[in-house]
C-alpha cells in the first residue's frame, strides 16, 4: 500500500482559519486518523517559517514522533495578508516571496521533508502575463538553486482555481524546461484539474516522467470518494506509471468537520488503492 498523507490545512480551515488547531494538535489528529505521512502548511498558526525556533522545532519533532508520522512535503502559503507573490511587479514583494520559499526549505530540512511545493503566484490586472512569468521564473531559479545545494526537491504545481499564472500541465512543463535545475519536478492536484473541467488522468499522462508529488481532493474540496469524481482510472494510471510518492489528501473548508473528513478521506483512499492493480516493479 502506498503512503497516504494529509495536509494540515484541514485543521485550520484554510483560508478562513476557523476552527483552528495548533500544529502540534493537528499532528496528533492526523496520526490518530491513521495517516502515514503529513504535509505541513507553511502558514500561521502551523509551519510559518519565522516561528520555527529551535525549541518549537523540538516540540513539533516530538509530536511527529509520538504520532509516528513522516513529513512528506511542505506547502507554502501565498496570497492574502502577508502572503507574498513571486510574480509581483513589486520588487519588495518578490523579495519577500523568495524569503518565504527559503524559509520553507528551512522547514523541510528541519523535519526531513524531501519536497517543497512551488505555487507560482499570479499576475496583476494591469501586468503583462509574460512579465509576471519572467518575475516568477527568476525567483524560482534562485530558490531551485538553493534547493539543489540542500538536496531538496521543488514540486511545481498548477493552481488555476486560485491563481492565473501556472494553470496547466503545459505551463508546468514550460517552467521545468526554462529553469534548468535538477531539484525541480512537478505535481498535480486533482481539485485544480477538476476546477478546469479537465481529467486528472490526462495530467498523469502529460506529467508522469517528472511527477514527484500529488494532492487529492474531490469536487468542492471534499474527501476523495465523497464527491462526484471517479478516481479509479487515475489511480490505475499512476500505478502503471510507477509513481511512488505520497498520496497526499488536501481538503479544507468550514463545510467539513476535520476529524470526520480526515477519517473518510483515508478510509476511501485506502479502499481505492487496495483495488488498484500493482504497477511495474
Amino acid at each position: 500500500m502506498p503512503d497516504i498523507g494529509l495536509n494540515t490545512w484541514l485543521y485550520c480551515s484554510f483560508p478562513t482559519w476557523t476552527p483552528s488547531y495548533t500544529l502540534e494538535r493537528a499532528i496528533e489528529h492526523v496520526g490518530r486518523n491513521g495517516y502515514d505521512t503529513i504535509e505541513l502548511g507553511a502558514a500561521s498558526p502551523h509551519a510559518w517559517p519565522p516561528y520555527m525556533t529551535d525549541s518549537r522545532i523540538a516540540t513539533i519533532r516530538g509530536a511527529l514522533d509520538d504520532s509516528d508520522l513522516d513529513v512528506a512535503s511542505v506547502c507554502p502559503a501565498l496570497g492574502g495578508g502577508p502572503g507574498p507573490n513571486p510574480a509581483s511587479s513589486l520588487q519588495a514583494e518578490r523579495a519577500a516571496a523568495r524569503e518565504h520559499y527559503l524559509g520553507c526549505l528551512d522547514v523541510a530540512e528541519a523535519f526531513d521533508a524531501p519536497i517543497v511545493i512551488w505555487v507560482g503566484g499570479w499576475h496583476f490586472g494591469d501586468q503583462h502575463y509574460e512579465d509576471a512569468w519572467a518575475n516568477m521564473q527568476s525567483v524560482l531559479a534562485d530558490v531551485a538553486g538553493e534547493a539543489e545545494t540542500r538536496e531538496l526537491t521543488i514540486a511545481i504545481e498548477a493552481t488555476p482555481a486560485d491563481s492565473n499564472l501556472i494553470d496547466t500541465p503545459d505551463d508546468q512543463l514550460r517552467l521545468l524546461n526554462e529553469v534548468d535545475a535538477d531539484s525541480l519536478g512537478v505535481m498535480f492536484d486533482t481539485y485544480h484539474a477538476l476546477a478546469r473541467g479537465d481529467s486528472p488522468t490526462r495530467y498523469v499522462d502529460r506529467l508522469e516522467d517528472h511527477l514527484v508529488h500529488m494532492h487529492l481532493a474531490d469536487t468542492d474540496r471534499l474527501p476523495p470518494g465523497d464527491g462526484e469524481h471517479s478516481f479509479r482510472p487515475m489511480l490505475d494510471r499512476l500505478a502503471e506509471s510507477g509513481y511512488d510518492g505520497s498520496y497526499t489528501v488536501e481538503i479544507f473548508g468550514d463545510h467539513l468537520d476535520p476529524d470526520e473528513a480526515a477519517w473518510n478521506a483515508r478510509r476511501n483512499l485506502a479502499s481505492m488503492l487496495d483495488a488498484v492493480e500493482p504497477g511495474p516493479e
